[in-house]
């Protein structure tokens, strides 16, 4: 099947975030901004359709995850991910960061320490903040041009009896990041010793490139392990509030599902029980191969255009994720500074790496899932800038 990925999305006039964040003189030259790591093109057709069946029947009233709605969540699971799991296991929730908000409010009290490992998604700490809650940073270390974990001072975060929970982010968003199977049995290994819950927010779980693999954390880790899985990057389901938990130890699970019964009693909205009907299945995963074939298309193109014209500047492998993060260091700019001269100087916007944590002020993030062509009219426009830049110097 032929699937368009080059035909821009169209966002005006539906409150979208993106079109609200993008700077007003790319929008009234309608320029692409590259900041919010969702499409820029449409959704599968299944689940356009899907949605657009469901509205049709006018029927909007309360829906459960169902025995097809389960079915198509382990269909999904094992024909991408390769993991199998029983129709228990899944625990509907309102996303991503309210799973984590949920696992934040049973394993810690106020006052209490929540991992993360930075450079990451910025939202684990504002969930964690918003509830009272402290941060420990397990930072990761560069090796070898290359983010790592450093298993010495996760041991040590681990071992404070304070700290009960740790968030894991696998793709790790921004850095994209795959983590290995060896690192996460250390991390599963750490986890029984010292009796810490890991999530793991697997969002980015299937876009991964060049053979990498996402292994599901709760298939390595079942007694303290929750793997969250969405519709949210795959399928450009980012604006939905609707994510799935798998726990495999029932214990937990029971625990966690009454804690998030505590403010949501888990109905599935009818809209996003039928997107997930509509992308997890043979017609959703058709779409979605040819999309991630694509997007591998468009890394490998952003690695060689850099490496060839623009070497100065440092594009961490990307083994997964919709995003690249590139370090701009040589520029010796950071910040609102850096975001800045990009926007003026050649009609580029992406995200300050600062706000995913200490050390990471000279970095930026790129969306990359959008028409290929924009894309390369927008690295050109770079290169041009700093062309100019070294002329005037």
């Amino acid at each position: 099947m032929n699937f368009d990925f080059d035909t821009v999305v169209d966002r005006s006039g539906m409150g979208n975030m993106k079109e609200l964040i993008t700077d007003e003189g790319l929008a009234h030259q309608h320029l692409t901004a590259f900041n919010a790591a969702e499409m820029d093109f449409k959704t599968a057709p299944s689940v356009i359709q899907a949605v657009q069946n469901a509205a049709g029947r006018g029927i909007f009233g309360f829906t459960v995850a169902d025995e097809s709605y389960r079915d198509a969540v382990r269909w999904w699971l094992k024909e991408v991910r390769n993991w199998e799991i029983e129709p228990e296991q899944i625990v509907p929730t309102l996303g991503t960061i309210y799973s984590v908000a949920t696992a934040i409010r049973l394993a810690t009290k106020e006052g209490e320490g929540v991992i993360v490992q930075s450079p990451v998604y910025y939202r684990y700490e504002q969930a964690a903040h918003r509830l009272k809650r402290k941060i420990a940073y397990n930072r990761l270390k560069i090796e070898n041009g290359q983010y790592q974990m450093d298993f010495d001072d996760l041991e040590q975060k681990m071992a404070q009896p304070e700290n009960k929970l740790m968030i894991l982010c696998n793709p790790q968003n921004p850095i994209g990041r795959v983590w290995q199977v060896e690192d996460l049995k250390k991390i599963a290994h750490l986890s029984e010793v010292y009796g810490v819950l890991v999530l793991s927010d697997e969002i980015f779980g299937e876009m991964t490139f060049d053979g990498a693999r996402t292994i599901p954390y709760a298939s390595v880790a079942k007694r303290n392990a929750i793997t969250v899985i969405s519709l949210g990057k795959a399928f450009n389901f980012t604006g939905v509030n609707h994510a799935n938990a798998i726990i495999p130890n029932s214990q937990l699970r029971e625990a966690y599902t009454e804690q998030r019964n505590a403010d949501h009693y888990g109905s599935v909205g009818p809209l996003e029980y039928a997107a997930v009907k509509g992308a997890y299945c043979p017609e959703g995963k058709a779409w979605f191969m040819a999309m991630r074939a694509y997007l591998e298309d468009t890394v490998h193109w952003v690695r060689g255009f850099f490496q060839e014209q623009i070497p100065q500047a440092k594009v961490f492998p990307i083994e997964g994720t919709s995003v690249c993060w590139i370090d701009w260091s040589f520029l010796g700019i950071t910040g609102k500074e850096l975001e800045e001269f990009f926007i003026r100087e050649a009609l580029f916007q992406a995200e300050c790496g600062e706000v995913y944590g200490e050390g990471c002020e000279a970095m930026m993030r790129v969306n990359l899932t959008a028409p290929r062509q924009l894309i390369m009219d927008a690295m050109l426009r770079v290169k041009a800038a700093l062309h100019r830049l070294y002329n005037q110097n």
